[in-house]
């Protein structure tokens, strides 16, 4: 599996340690890089929109909390390459802060950046070949639902399909 903007790689370690997963991450960090080599997992410095990696090289493809400080211009090229690493059938999964309709706030983390919230999924479940299997919106830092949509994050699961040659 990989996933891109794998942090300093805590995620992945958990997953490779109790599910016995072949992790592979993408981070532009070189110090979460560094923390995530430590960890015994595979990661390399880059981004999204040009992933380092062979085509169609992986089952699962995660994109852990990064979409939101995207430039929205790389959206395209991000799903583009997330697509041409990903097997199918395979998984993508999608965990990142959710609005039904986009918009862009200041990120508080960072003075002038923006973070930019979504329904991400949108990316991919227009193309034939992904379909949604699940999608929970939930709260951003508390176990459970909320009704305050500053708070919303969404958990989405989409299978990439093979395509039907035989039509």
């Amino acid at each position: 599996m990989l996933e891109i903007g794998c942090g300093d790689g805590t995620r992945l370690a958990w997953l490779k340690n109790n599910m016995n997963a072949d992790c592979y991450g993408i981070e532009p960090s070189k110090l979460a890089v560094d923390e995530a080599c430590a960890k015994g997992i595979n990661v390399k410095q880059g981004t999204a929109e040009r992933l380092p990696f062979e085509d169609h090289s992986f089952d699962i493809v995660i994109f852990g909390f990064c979409l939101y400080l995207c430039d929205r211009e790389d959206l395209f090229s991000i799903a583009s390459e997330a697509n041409r690493v990903l097997r199918a059938p395979g998984w993508l999964m999608l965990l990142d802060f959710f609005s039904p309709v986009p918009c862009a706030n200041l990120y508080h983390h960072r003075p002038g950046v923006l973070s930019y919230k979504m329904d991400y999924r949108t990316l991919f479940n227009w193309h034939p070949d992904y379909e949604c299997m699940t999608h929970k919106v939930r709260h951003h830092s508390e176990l459970g639902y909320t009704d305050e949509q500053d708070e919303w994050i969404a958990v989405s699961i989409l299978r990439k399909h093979q395509k039907d040659i035989t039509a």
